[in-house]
């Protein structure tokens, strides 16, 4: 077995885990204004699991068993109402407008999307390069999986045990990455995992995704996945006066490349799973919180500062589009 093989995890074994996930994964939830975004780049890497299916995938949310835990107590998530509306999603974050809390995504960029992993496009896995139709089937898996861990798993946003994102990586590049992940100062953190600020909690439901993962052959012996997309989150206000969504919800663009390389061209300690060193843009993310490392919600913050109504940069929320350059974060 391959040392990126991840088919036998125990969860993967687990029928009630394969049975609820697969539930999750087939909802569909669907339902439309704009608060300036608190843009900034930084570096990311993602987190998600996939489990093959022929020569496809099936994508599942490595955390919906634990999903509750997203708001610190041990409320169900709210269900979704799928189909509900075919209505175009507005192309701004709202800063005025009621929030549903039990349906927060309503009027925003993320109201079409899908929950967590179903909202990422995943190529057909074919032969790339020296990389066998299974082989990049295995690593199309870790990168997924690494996905989930670095922007979904509630042990890593919440409880910060990056230990678990840690695991999925190459040796070496473990070693490299532990100081970042694990030590006091986490400033450089967001380049790889997602970590919430702590007194604040998600709402008890799951995070939305917008994007795709593609393939190509890099250097000799290395596959390099390719991960653009966007993910947005709804914090709880608890008893604050919010104005819009845009004081709740911020919005992360990611852009970035992860690397898979193969025993035999590489050394045990180096093959694996390398991330790149990817770009991260906030929109409505509190500034203060991102220069120390963590994600907040933009009412985490006062601001003295008149809010535009300037359009948005067009990659703010189209991961189709080139990364936003804009920094507002001053």
């Amino acid at each position: 077995m391959d040392e990126y093989d991840i088919e036998s995890h125990p969860d993967l074994q687990d029928p009630e885990w394969q049975r609820r996930a697969l539930k999750k994964a087939r909802e569909e939830l669907r339902r439309r204004q704009r608060r300036t975004g608190r843009g900034r780049r930084l570096a990311l890497t993602a987190v998600v699991l996939v489990v093959l299916a022929g020569g496809g995938f099936a994508f599942y949310h490595w955390g919906v068993a634990t999903s509750d835990h997203y708001s610190g107590e041990s409320t169900q998530p709210a269900p979704g109402r799928a189909g509900t509306t075919t209505a175009p999603a507005p192309s701004d974050l709202p800063h005025w407008g009621a929030v549903d809390r039990s349906h927060p995504f309503d009027h925003t960029p993320a109201q079409n999307w899908e929950q967590g992993l179903a909202g990422l496009a995943v190529p057909q896995a074919t032969q790339v390069g020296t990389f066998s139709e299974k082989q990049v089937s295995e690593a199309l898996t870790q990168v997924l999986h690494a996905i989930d861990l670095a922007f979904l798993d509630p042990e890593v946003l919440s409880a910060h045990h990056t230990d678990r994102y840690l695991a999925d990586l190459a040796p070496s590049a473990r070693d490299r990455l532990t100081p970042y992940l694990t030590g006091p100062d986490r400033s450089h953190a967001p380049a790889y995992v997602t970590l919430l600020a702590d007194g604040y909690h998600l709402l008890p439901v799951l995070p939305r995704m917008n994007g795709t993962l593609t393939s190509r052959a890099g250097r000799p012996g290395e596959l390099v996945v390719h991960a653009s997309f966007v993910v947005a989150y709804a914090f709880d206000p608890g008893n604050r006066t919010i104005s819009g969504p845009g004081d709740m919800e911020p919005f992360l663009r990611v852009e970035g490349d992860y690397t898979v390389r193969k025993i035999g061209d590489f050394t045990r300690n180096d093959s694996g799973l390398w991330p790149d060193g990817n770009d991260l843009y906030l929109t409505a993310a509190a500034c203060r919180a991102s220069d120390e490392g963590f994600l907040a919600p933009a009412f985490s913050e006062q601001r003295n500062v008149a809010v535009t109504s300037a359009t948005p940069e067009p990659g703010e929320f189209d991961p189709n589009r080139p990364m936003p350059t804009q920094d507002t974060c001053h």
